[in-house]
């Protein structure tokens, strides 16, 4: 966990409405949940795997077990059964929050975690799965991130071949088919079905362009019905940077049909990730398709910085008012406010201290008030032409 400092914490803001604008345009309306839950919602929603990652504690007015929400996803799922049954599907919605999870290893440190995302529940498989990833594209570009690529996944056709290995070889299995490691999961596959061991080995070898990759998956899978969803949500994604990757078993427990990462230079790690997760609404006693997808915003910045992109949101001029009597900054600063702009009074008398403080604390220029009127000193003569628009907005009088 980590403060956002000025002006890091307004860019990080801006970030997350810039993606929930774009959400709103394509139907998905926002909800809020809150910050922590108790144990019992939170836990029916997750797997047991995902467990190892909550922190709990006791709520001290009902004596409950309360988790800190390390996902969404399961509460949006609550509210879509219990507060919004009433309305028809499906249920477009969007969130920007927070969760917390816990760090693995010696530290056992807490994660914050800033999200932004959709839900999109009650709406049929292809056409809600190639929905969120033209969505997921498109808030991508909203934000200016142009280089990235969007991995397919299909976890079912791996999952399906794994149930049929020796339960004693299958973690050994596993953990090198995360690796895509073929000569480690050849020797763990010794003594397996030849056609199983013939499938996962192949599997771990299925990553590329889907029309390199979806052939050959056909000659290991034949007409599975999964791989032919995947090959009509491809048809739909014409135009996007796509990859396949059938060697994904990450949320093999959780994910029901197609899933996706989004992967661009710079984090090291997802900028986003989603997925087909059919089975969760049946949890809360309301079935229905659904699928969906998370942005974490710090990676997203990340790549946004990496790709020659920072995040530096529009904003109008600021300005340090100081020097001359208290009443002639104040009444100086009140023009500038009315006229939209971000004005501070600082009571220093002198132009240096004042584009000192200008400058700690990131504003534009300094407006030094003087008995004959107000003097404006600028950071950078790059800014002279819109600082002085701004001042002609705002009636102010001054000398530059």
């Amino acid at each position: 966990m980590r403060d956002l400092l000025p002006p890091e914490a307004d860019a990080r803001a801006w970030l997350g409405s810039q993606l929930v604008r774009c959400f709103a345009r394509w139907g998905y309306q926002r909800v809020t949940t809150p910050p922590f839950e108790h144990a019992e919602v939170i836990e029916r929603g997750l797997d047991a795997l995902d467990r190892r990652d909550l922190l709990r504690f006791v709520d001290p007015s009902t004596g409950e077990v309360a988790l800190l929400r390390p996902d969404i996803t399961p509460q949006i799922a609550r509210i879509v059964a219990t507060r919004l049954g009433d309305r028809p599907p499906p249920h477009r919605l969007a969130y920007a929050a927070s969760v917390v999870r816990q760090r693995r290893g010696r530290a056992r440190r807490q994660r914050v975690l800033a999200q932004a995302g959709v839900e999109c529940i009650g709406l049929a498989h292809v056409e809600a799965d190639a929905e969120v990833i033209r969505l997921a594209a498109a808030a991508l570009a909203e934000v200016g991130l142009a280089e990235y690529r969007i991995e397919l996944g299909l976890v079912s056709l791996a999952r399906d071949a794994l149930t049929r290995v020796r339960d004693a070889a299958r973690p050994d299995v596993e953990a090198a088919l995360l690796l895509k490691d073929t000569a480690t999961l050849k020797s763990a596959l010794a003594g397996e079905d030849a056609a199983i061991r013939a499938a996962l080995v192949e599997a771990a070898s299925l990553y590329g362009e889907p029309r390199e990759v979806l052939p050959r998956a056909r000659k290991v899978w034949g007409d599975a019905p999964a791989l032919a969803e995947l090959a009509r949500v491809v048809a739909r994604l014409d135009g996007l940077p796509l990859v396949v990757d059938l060697g994904e078993i990450r949320g093999m427990t959780y994910y029901t049909g197609v899933s996706f990462t989004l992967l661009a230079e710079g984090p090291g790690e997802p900028v986003g990730s989603g997925g087909r997760y059919d089975g969760l609404m049946e949890r809360f006693g309301a079935p229905a398709p659904a699928t969906g997808f998370g942005i974490d915003l710090a990676n997203l910045e990340w790549a946004l910085h990496a790709a020659g992109r920072p995040v530096t949101p529009a904003r109008e001029a600021r300005f340090v008012v100081a020097g001359g009597r208290g009443e002639a900054r104040e009444a100086l600063a009140a023009r500038l406010r009315a006229a939209g702009l971000v004005a501070a009074v600082v009571p220093v008398r002198a132009a240096g201290a004042a584009l000192d403080y200008a400058r700690s604390w990131g504003y534009d220029a300094a407006v030094v008030c003087d008995a004959s009127g107000a003097e404006v000193h600028r950071l950078s003569d790059g800014a002279r032409a819109r600082l002085d628009r701004d001042l002609s907005r705002a009636g102010a009088w001054a000398r530059s």
